[in-house]
């Protein structure tokens, strides 16, 4: 079977798009093609197809070239299209009416996240929010198959009528450790800089890890882009002291994938901090169980998402919404019991390695496929 995913916004080597769903499903003997808009070329991986487009910069005329890519992924003559950008969902309609098979990849609550983009202006919100939703189910009526990663999504988008597969963002089961690895004493925060993931907050801990700090003789690592060039700033200034001390490392750029695994693994603590808003409390933070998959504890904001998924007793350290500042304060404590906290690090393994894999969903994953393409 030939599968062509199609993608505007995620790299050649995205974790969920490539390194999950695509080797999954080559993996079980599918020829896969990432039909993609990219500006650069792809490290080619054995087995993998590529088909690159340059991408905009602008994000309007991104979405006006994504219909480019209807006739493109009709020459890959595929079997079925797995579409991973709502923002292109109306491709659905155009590759349906040519009699092909079209699964919809939805991995957020896309009309909330659209609605709350910085560029949105708020008095227009609840109209984009509720023109998305409306793009978002008739683009999902004409798809044969949804694949969410979260139950809210499910949940929305059940009156499509169509068959939904769950497949959290889970780590792979390669990337999960067999015993807690030596650890070095750093807290590492892996992800966008940005309000919604308390990035000044985050920064602000950095003072805690200077000589004199309640975490004196640690690291603070913060991996990942800055969003947003304001806020960046911001952020810049508040760490701004504490920078090339030798404490606090702060690049302001996403490393590699397998770089940031590394970094994780030698991490006792890791961080996945929320500010709940409508958007932000819908999603499940992958970083917790990429976390765990290390034997990394995280220290995570409690969301609304996590009930009946995660709690306490897997391992993680959940907060409360607003209680960022107690962090240094929560990880001061923990340490007063080498013991506990080490048994909490090798419950995060035991509890991923059984509960928390990719492959706990996606063993389901190529028959989900099978099914629709045969129609069945």
């Amino acid at each position: 079977m030939h599968i062509v995913q199609i993608t505007t916004t995620h790299p050649p080597h995205d974790v969920r798009v490539f390194y999950k769903i695509a080797r999954t499903l080559l993996e079980a003997g599918n020829r896969v093609t990432l039909l993609q808009m990219f500006n650069g070329d792809a490290d080619p991986y054995p087995g993998i197809e590529y088909e690159i487009i340059p991408r905009p910069g602008n994000r309007f005329k991104r979405v006006l070239a994504g219909r480019k890519l209807g006739p493109v992924a009709l020459e890959l003559k595929g079997d079925v299209y797995i579409i991973h950008d709502t923002e292109i969902l109306s491709l659905a309609a155009f590759l349906s009416k040519r009699e092909k098979k079209v699964i919809h990849d939805a991995m957020e609550p896309y009309p909330d996240f659209l609605a709350e983009k910085p560029w949105v202006p708020r008095i227009l919100r609840p109209v984009v929010r509720k023109a998305a939703a409306i793009a978002e189910m008739r683009g999902s009526k004409n798809s044969d198959g949804l694949i969410v990663a979260m139950k809210e999504n499910s949940e929305r988008l059940k009156p499509s009528g169509k068959p939904i597969l769950m497949l959290h963002n889970f780590p792979k089961i390669e990337d999960i450790l067999e015993h807690r690895p030596p650890k070095e004493n750093t807290v590492i925060y892996v992800g966008g800089v940005m309000r919604q993931r308390k990035g000044t907050e985050i920064a602000s801990m950095s003072e805690h890890f200077a000589p004199g700090g309640l975490l004196e003789g640690w690291r603070l690592d913060i991996i990942g882009p800055i969003h947003f060039s304001n806020y960046g700033r911001k952020c810049r200034e508040i760490a701004a002291p504490h920078i090339d001390k030798g404490y606090l490392k702060f690049p302001g750029v996403m490393e590699p994938y397998d770089k940031v695994l590394k970094m994780i693994e030698s991490a006792r603590f890791g961080l996945s901090l929320v500010e709940p808003t409508r958007n932000y409390s819908q999603i499940i933070s992958t970083k917790i169980f990429d976390y765990m998959a290390k034997g990394t504890i995280p220290i995570a904001t409690w969301l609304q998402s996590y009930e009946g998924l995660i709690t306490d007793a897997d391992g993680p350290v959940f907060i409360a919404p607003g209680d960022e500042a107690k962090v240094p304060s929560i990880i001061a404590d923990l340490l007063k019991d080498g013991t506990a906290m080490r048994q909490r690090a090798e419950t995060c393994l035991k509890s991923v390695r059984e509960k928390f894999n990719w492959e706990q969903d996606a063993q389901y994953l190529p028959a989900f496929i099978e099914k629709i393409v045969g129609g069945d």
